[in-house]
């Protein structure tokens, strides 16, 4: 019975902590879509993928990598899918968004399998760009299609010999 108090007071912070983690959220996610708003919707048959990226002491020593791509059942070959990866700027902003395009074809090594066709990620050819917190990175792609990505480092300038 002495426990019961205990487990109420509990119960009451955690109904307590999570309207602050729901306010909070919300709160992020009204600054993010007014954030987005300068960024023309998804056409019809496309979809918006938006990359936010954590602030760096030092942006200047990280790159990002978008990788555009499709999960697709395929043989043991080395597969890449066939498509572009356009810049294009906001009109009247100076904003960058790319636009991921492909008509799913794909090109591959042509080695004998002797293994059944598994489903994989296949990507299109990537692209860098400058790693900046501040803004989003905005990639749209056909339906069906994915935006994964990763981010590099620079490691230690190093200087090269003389002969």
């Amino acid at each position: 019975m002495k426990q019961f108090p205990k487990v109420m007071l509990l119960a009451l912070a955690l109904v307590s902590f999570s309207g602050v983690a729901s306010a909070q959220s919300k709160k992020i996610m009204e600054e993010r879509d007014k954030i987005l708003a300068p960024y023309p919707q998804a056409q019809e048959g496309m979809v918006r993928h938006v990359i936010f990226l954590d602030k760096k002491s030092d942006e200047s020593m990280f790159k990002v990598e978008i990788i555009p791509g499709k999960v697709m059942n395929v043989d043991c070959n080395h597969h890449t899918l066939m498509g572009q990866l356009q810049e294009k700027d906001v009109q009247g902003w100076g904003y960058t968004y790319y636009e991921f395009t492909s008509n799913g074809q794909t090109r591959s090594t042509m080695m004998a399998c002797n293994k059944p066709n598994e489903d994989r990620f296949i990507s299109s050819q990537t692209t860098l760009v400058r790693y900046n917190s501040k803004l989003p990175i905005v990639v749209y792609a056909p339906k069906g299609y994915e935006v994964k990505y990763r981010v590099w480092k620079a490691g230690k300038t190093v200087t090269s010999p003389s002969k």
